[in-house]
């Protein structure tokens, strides 16, 4: 099931919850637990419908041209000190 259709499911469960609640068919005592159901599906809906990030391939980079040859410099001045 997609998120969109899953939110607009949970969308009108909770009209319909709050409808209930409203109407005074329920008891006081009931209230407080219909509440909640409401608040449940109004975030569960939020959360099917949040963007998913990507996650991006980091791609292995290469040094610059100006580190190689830093690089080759060092070896070389190593190399040397050896000797």
């Amino acid at each position: 099931m997609k998120g969109q259709n899953l939110a607009v499911i949970l969308m009108y469960v909770a009209v319909l919850l709050h409808l209930l609640t409203m109407s005074g068919w329920l008891n006081q005592a009931a209230h407080q637990p219909f509440q909640l159901g409401i608040l449940a599906c109004l975030l569960l809906a939020l959360f099917a419908l949040r963007k998913r990030k990507r996650k991006r391939k980091r791609r292995s980079r290469t040094p610059s041209a100006q580190v190689q040859a830093l690089v080759d410099h060092a070896q070389e001045r190593e190399a040397k000190s050896h000797d």
